[in-house]
């Protein structure tokens, strides 16, 4: 009876160990395919640089949060990943955004460029600075300030946690807003991994299961069902906007298999249509270039015998003038 209620002890270790490892790397995986992305299609255009800046500040207060009001580790680790996973991506963002320098100019050192903090803190250079290292320097004065603060405050004010908790969910909870906004304005998704959203929606869902089964705060738990939300509403963008990606692709071929080509046969019938309008545009193109070249050729005529005429006149003054002279 003891070595099957060992076993059992057992089997329930192996099965939380290997739940606190997805939850600590399965948010962030879908990032590293998000940086693969950029590398392949040599282009960050169409891909939310908001959605780093939001994810940074919401795991950096959510590091803060636990010191205060300590909750699973597992959570902790979380943040740490995902810091780490961010700066991986921004690096790879701004190494395919043409207008973004990497390096320092020439006529600045390291250390001179480390210590210029003007354009740091300048409220419309927020996130949009011109050199890589800016953003690196942001993210770590993000750290100092949340240090010092905490440092001073202490963690018996336990109010103060609470609210950073708040503030850093809140912001985790609308992470997708903007490249949901994104992909309206731009009706492409050419940039946007799919594995990426794909991983999101996976892993959100293991989030809110792992955070009932835990008794995470409840800042945490409402968050989470809200970001299955924002789940549902971006993977339907990357289906209808992004016909070569691999969940569309998925999602036509079991329609398919269960007799609906109802997508394709309106993208079919759109072709077909758009065939049509450029056929008849461009008949009717070729009829006005028809008009145009029978009116010219009409008009060149006349001037031809316009201009036949005003020479017969002539010659008809100068024979006069001839005759008279005679």
């Amino acid at each position: 009876m003891d070595e099957i209620e060992i076993q059992s002890s057992n089997s329930r270790s192996l099965i939380k160990l290997s739940a606190d490892f997805l939850m600590i790397f399965l948010p962030s995986f879908g990032y590293f395919f998000q940086a693969i992305k950029f590398q392949k299609t040599k282009s960050s255009k169409g891909f939310s640089k908001s959605l780093c800046l939001l994810l940074l500040l919401a795991n950096i207060l959510r590091i803060y949060f636990w010191i205060g009001k300590p909750f699973a580790k597992s959570l902790l680790y979380q943040s740490i990943v995902v810091i780490i996973s961010q700066i991986y991506l921004i690096h790879y963002y701004l190494k395919y955004q043409e207008r973004t320098k990497n390096e320092i100019p020439p006529e600045k050192s390291i250390l001179d460029h480390m210590i210029s903090w003007k354009k740091i803190i300048t409220p419309s250079k927020i996130w949009n600075w011109d050199y890589e290292i800016d953003y690196y320097k942001f993210v770590f004065l993000l750290f100092f300030i949340m240090t010092i603060i905490c440092f001073f405050i202490g963690k018996d004010f336990t109010k103060f946690y609470d609210l950073i908790g708040t503030i850093s969910v809140s912001i985790e909870t609308f992470i997708e807003i903007p490249q949901i906004k994104e992909n309206c304005i731009t009706k492409n998704v050419k940039n946007l991994s799919g594995a990426m959203v794909a991983m999101w929606f996976i892993g959100d869902l293991f989030k809110s299961i792992y955070n009932f089964t835990n008794n995470s705060p409840i800042q945490i738990v409402v968050g989470t069902l809200i970001q299955n939300c924002e789940d549902i509403i971006l993977s339907s963008q990357v289906i209808i906007y992004g016909r070569d990606g691999f969940i569309s692709k998925f999602i036509r071929r079991q329609s398919k298999n269960f007799g609906f080509n109802g997508y394709d046969d309106i993208n079919e019938n759109s072709n077909i249509m758009n065939d049509k309008i450029d056929f008849y545009m461009e008949e009717n193109a070729r009829d006005k270039m028809g008009e145009l070249k029978i009116n010219s050729n009409n008009k060149n005529k006349k001037d031809d015998y316009s201009n036949s005429n005003e020479i017969s006149i002539e010659d008809e003054e100068i024979n006069i003038d001839t005759d008279i002279g005679k």
